[in-house]
Parts: structure tokens; sequence; C-alpha cells
């Protein structure tokens, strides 16, 4: 998020338009000025001269206000939707070992709390302290022409509100992070209660649990009770200052009619342009402190997006030619050491079935070949080149992940097995049939276009792993890594599909399982037995 600059570029149309409303409003006030006069003064042909325009001016001030009301609300939809498009496409850049490590709902916070907050607070703000920008220095230009005096009248009150709103931002920005920080960690135990909803229920939580969150709750809305209770202090002292102003402003403006400096028409003028002195003045004092305290917000959404491990890729991955070689690698999660020393050696186009005790290292093993951890020791080489030099985008390209925890989106069946990919609907159909979905597709009328639910839900576990395993035979993938894929399914199905995977030439399939099926366990050439933080290669 950071040179944020760049999201304020479209500014420029809202700016032309408030240029434009400031205009109509100047050519009003002198319009308005001279109708006075001409009146005050018994010239009629000029009064009704003067008072067509005035009335052109004025009808022509709600065109304009409506477009630049338009412009200011599709400004800020275009800002705040790039500013969220853009976090997500840093959030993706962040590494898969560090992003599983966080707790993901810092994620689900910043786009949803914190990015509501920096509409309101800063985006909206922004473009509020433009408007009084120029609403202020318009009414001061008209103020001026009047009489120059009441000018100092005016550089007084802005450099008075700049001090006090200089001062009460501190306070405020401390608040605002403290609250930013304590509604990630309330969005976590609200996901955190509801996942464990059916534990609750059959072991009789529920009363401990709503204590705690009505606990959490009275801390977060105390945060908020308390920023509000600072923002009425401040609000409270500057509408007593600007009712202050405003007295004094209508006593030097009748003082000087009284002493003939400026005509009535002058003084109508200025009361007609006073809240556009002081209505201003009180939006640049409400919105920087505003402004100000989102800075802590912005500072932590930046945090999110660090990497704390940076690494260089410089090389590109065409195609698996030779291997796929550990050579001494260790791995730790923290203080707790998984795999120590592990020397394998995997050949293009051959079947490796991964066994041995859960909690071995066996998944791990798998997130190393997939790029998604780096070795803590030792080398993972792909072609006598190290994985962590190959570029992430061109080593994905050439693997297909089945996995037993599967993601479908709330989407066509046809996109949730392409991925959104361009593939024909004879390597479509080849694909199903290989995964054995065949019925499930013609089973439903819509076939392809079948809608599939919130991840899944309208869909057996059974078929979501078949959608899984088409997905990797449909991506031509040069390596199939599977973790426990067939663990949904029934054996005779599982020993059908497995047995389609091993017999698919030049592809390398790893596949990681606690289940054997021994009707398939010759097609494979060699069994990687992970135990004791060691892998060694055995006999099929």
């Amino acid at each position: 998020m950071k040179k944020r600059f760049r999201y304020f570029i479209i500014l420029y149309r809202v700016f032309l338009v408030m240029v434009l409303v400031a205009f109509i409003s100047f050519k009003l006030s002198f319009a308005i000025f001279d109708t006075v006069n001409a009146s005050t003064s018994g010239d009629w042909d000029a009064f009704w001269d003067h008072a067509k325009w005035m009335m052109i001016f004025a009808f022509a001030l709600m065109p304009a206000n409506i477009l630049f009301s338009y412009l200011k609300a599709d400004t800020i939809k275009r800002i705040i939707t790039r500013m969220k498009t853009d976090y997500l496409s840093a959030v993706f850049q962040k590494n898969i070992s560090e992003f599983q490590k966080d707790n993901n709902q810092q994620y689900v916070s910043a786009m949803t709390n914190d990015f509501n907050l920096i509409e309101k607070d800063y985006v909206e703000q922004i473009i509020n302290i433009i408007e009084a920008i120029v609403n202020f220095t318009t009414a001061i230009l008209i103020i001026t022409l009047i009489s120059p005096i009441i000018l100092l009248i005016g550089l007084g009150i802005v450099v008075f509100n700049v001090i006090i709103s200089t001062l009460s931002s501190k306070p405020i920005k401390k608040h605002n992070k403290e609250r930013s920080e304590m509604m990630g960690e309330y969005g976590g135990f609200i996901k955190e209660i509801l996942s464990a909803f059916h534990i609750i229920k059959t072991n009789d939580l529920e009363a401990r649990i709503v204590d705690n969150y009505r606990d959490r709750s009275e801390k977060v809305q105390h945060k908020k009770y308390i920023i509000d209770k600072i923002m009425s202090f401040i609000y409270a002292i500057q509408n007593a200052n600007f009712s202050l102003i405003f007295l004094v402003l209508m006593f030097v403006v009748s003082y000087l009619t009284i002493q003939g400096v400026i005509l009535f028409a002058g003084v109508v003028v200025v009361a007609q342009n006073a809240d556009n002195i002081v209505g201003p003045v009180s939006q640049i004092s409400e919105a920087v402190p505003r402004i100000f305290s989102v800075k802590a917000i912005f500072n932590r959404i930046d945090q999110t997006l660090k990497n704390q491990t940076v690494y260089e890729e410089t090389l590109g991955f065409d195609n698996l030619n030779t291997n796929i070689q550990l050579n001494n690698v260790s791995f730790s999660y923290d203080d707790n050491e998984i795999l120590k020393d592990v020397n394998l050696n995997f050949l293009k186009g051959k079947k490796y079935l991964v066994i041995g005790p859960s909690g071995g290292g066996k998944s791990t093993l798998l997130r190393l070949l997939r790029k998604y951890f780096a070795p803590n020791e030792g080398q993972i080489l792909v072609d006598s080149q190290n994985l962590n030099d190959i570029k992430k985008i061109d080593y994905f390209s050439k693997i297909a992940n089945i996995e037993q925890q599967i993601f479908l989106f709330e989407d066509t069946l046809r996109n949730n097995l392409t991925l959104y990919k361009d593939y024909s609907d004879e390597e479509i159909y080849d694909a199903i049939k290989r995964a054995g979905l065949e019925d499930f597709v013609t089973k439903h009328p819509d076939g392809l276009d079948h809608l599939i639910l919130d991840n899944g839900k309208n869909i057996s576990g059974g078929e979501k792993s078949r959608v899984a395993i088409a997905r990797g035979l449909l991506n031509h993938a040069e390596i199939i890594l599977l973790d426990e894929a067939f663990a949904s399914l029934d054996p005779k199905s599982a020993t059908a599909i497995e047995a389609s995977l091993l017999a698919l030439k030049g592809v390398t399939v790893i596949n990681v399982s606690h289940v054997i099926l021994e009707d398939n366990k010759s097609l494979y050439d060699d069994i990687v037995m992970v135990k004791n933080k060691k892998a060694v290669l055995m006999s099929a």
C-alpha cells in the first residue's frame, strides 16, 4: 500500500468539477452583489439585468453539484476497489510457507474492517479536504474583493484549527492502531468458534464461549467508545470556535458597513459566503485527525504483506528432463525438526509411493517438492538446478497437486475442472473419463455447466476427489504429487483411478498415502518409507 499517491491521480476529475462549482458560486455571489446594489440604488433596469444572471448561475449550480456528487462517489469506489485489488494481489506474492504460518484472519480483517476505515477516514477525508480548500479559497477571494481586511480573519481561523487538528491527531492515531489490532484478533476468535460449532454443542461449552465472546466484544466496543469520546471533545471545541468566529466575522462586517467601508450588498455577499469560510475549516479540522489516524492501519496492512525471507529466483523451467534429487535435506517447523539429512532421487517418468506413520514427515516431504517450503539445510535439485532458484510460476505450471483437502469454487463444473484455462471438450472429457467422473456429469442435465456450490457442499467427498484428479490429468503436468488423494474414494474407484495415473507415460508420480492398494502396488517403481526424520528408498 506504499506510494499511495498513485491511487489519487483520478482525483483530477473531481477537482475540475469542484473548480467549475466554485466558479459558478463566484459568479453567483457577484450577481447577487450587483442585484442588491441595483435595488438599493433604485436602478430597476440594472436590477432586472443582474437578477437574470443571478437566476442563471443559481440554476447552473444544481447540475454542477449533481455531477460533483456522482464523480465523488465514483472516484471513491474506484480508489478503494483498486486498493483492495492491489492488496489481494500483494497477498498472493507472499511465500506459501509464511502465509501458512500466519493467522488468515489478519488478511480478512484488512480487506473488510481496515479498508472500511480507510474509505471513511482516509479517502473520503482527502476529497473533503480538497473540496474544503476550493470552497474556502473561493469564499476568501470573494470576501477579499469586498474587503481585504476580512482576509486576515480567515487566515487566523486556518492557523488556529490547524494547531488543534495536529495536536488531536496523535491520540486518535494510537487508539485506531490498537482497535485495528483488536479487530484482527476478534475476527480470528469468531472464525474459530464458528469452526468449532459441533465441538461446542456436543461438549456443553455454549455458556463459556458466550461469556468469552461478550468480554472480547466489550473490549472492542470500549475502544471505539474511547475514540468517539476523544473525537466528540475535539468537535465540541471546534464548533464553539466556529460559532465565535462567525459572530466576530459578522461583527467586523457590520462595523465596516457602518463606517462606510463596504456597501450593504457586501454584507449580503459576506453573509452568503460565511458558511464557505467556517464550513471548510470545520471539514479540514475534522478530516486531518482522521487521516493521520489511518497511518497506523496502513502500517499494519503493509506489515502483513512483508515476506521475512526474500529469495531472488533467476531460472526458468520448461520441463523435467532427468530427475529431482534431495541432497542432505533437513527441515524444521521452528524448533520442531521433521526431516534430517534426507537423500532421495526421483527419476523422470517413474512412479513412487511414499508411506510412513502419521506425523512422520510424508506431507512435509511433499511440501518441499512442491516448493511451498525451502529446506533449512541441504538442496533439492531439479535437473541439477537448485529448486530455490527456479521461478515458482514456471515450476507450478509443470506440476499437478492432488490433495485430500480440495477447494472448489462456487462456479460451474467446467470452470472447476479447467481452473479458467482453455481446454477443448475432447481434453476435458478424456480427463473426466480417467478420473471416474462420467456418471457424475451424465446424471446432471446441465453437464459441465452444473453449478458447484460453496466449496462443493452439494457434492460428495468422493466426487470432490475425482474433480481434483481430473484437474491434474487435464493440466498435462509432468510431475503429479498426490497427498492422500484417494482417501475419500471407495476401494474399487480408488484402484481404477490410481492405475490410470500410474499408466501415464513420461509423467513422474509421487503419491503420499497411508493406504496401500495391493492391486496397484506392483505398478510403482519404488516405495519411500518416511519415518524417524529419515526417508529410505525401498523396492516396490
